[in-house]
C-alpha cells in the first residue's frame, strides 16, 4: 500500500458552458487567465486541442475528440510526467503503477514513450465545473506523483519530459 496523502480542498468556480464542449473548454481557459486562441494547438472538424502552461515549463493538454458526434464526444485531460527510457523502463513502469495506487480520480498511462497523468470523460453534457474539477485534480496530484515516483525509484531528480 502506498502512502496516503491529503490534498487541499478544491475550490471549483462556476464556469458557464452548454452543449458545446469547445466553448466549455475555452471558457475554462479564459477563467484560468489564459487566451484560448494562444493555447489552441489544433482545431479540425473532428478534434480540438489546447496546451495550457503550468509551472516548471510543463503543459496540461485538453483534447476534445469526435466533435461531429455529440453523443460520442470525449474529453481528455493530461500532463506528461516523464519520458520512459528504454533502459530501466520495467523499473519505472512498475514503480509508477505502485505509486498510482494513491491517485484519486485520475490515472497513469503510457502514451507513446511518455508516462502521463490523465483523465478521460464524456464531453456530452460536459460542464465547466466538471472540467475544472479534473484539471485541478491533475494539477494537485502531479507534483505529489512525481515526488513519490522519484522516492520509489531512489532517483535524485525526474528526467526532463
Amino acid at each position: 500500500m502506498t502512502k496516503i496523502r491529503k490534498f487541499p480542498t478544491l475550490s471549483v468556480q462556476r464556469v458557464e458552458g452548454g452543449k458545446d464542449a469547445v466553448k466549455v473548454v475555452e471558457d475554462l481557459i479564459s477563467r484560468l487567465g489564459f487566451s484560448p486562441e494562444s493555447c489552441q494547438r489544433e482545431n479540425t472538424a473532428e478534434t480540438a486541442r489546447w496546451m495550457i502552461p503550468l509551472q516548471d515549463d510543463k503543459e496540461l493538454e485538453i483534447l476534445i475528440e469526435n466533435l461531429k458526434k455529440p453523443l460520442e464526444t470525449t474529453a481528455y485531460i493530461g500532463v506528461n510526467i516523464c519520458t520512459v527510457p528504454l533502459r530501466g523502463s520495467f523499473d519505472l513502469i512498475t514503480a509508477a503503477l505502485e505509486v498510482a495506487d494513491g491517485l484519486i480520480g485520475v490515472k497513469i498511462s503510457l502514451v507513446g514513450h511518455y508516462l502521463v497523468l490523465s483523465a478521460s470523460l464524456s464531453a456530452s453534457g460536459l460542464t465547466g465545473e466538471e472540467l475544472e474539477y479534473y484539471v485541478k485534480l491533475i494539477n494537485a496530484q502531479e507534483s505529489w506523483f512525481r515526488e513519490e515516483l522519484i522516492a520509489e525509484l531512489g532517483w535524485d531528480d525526474m528526467p526532463d519530459v
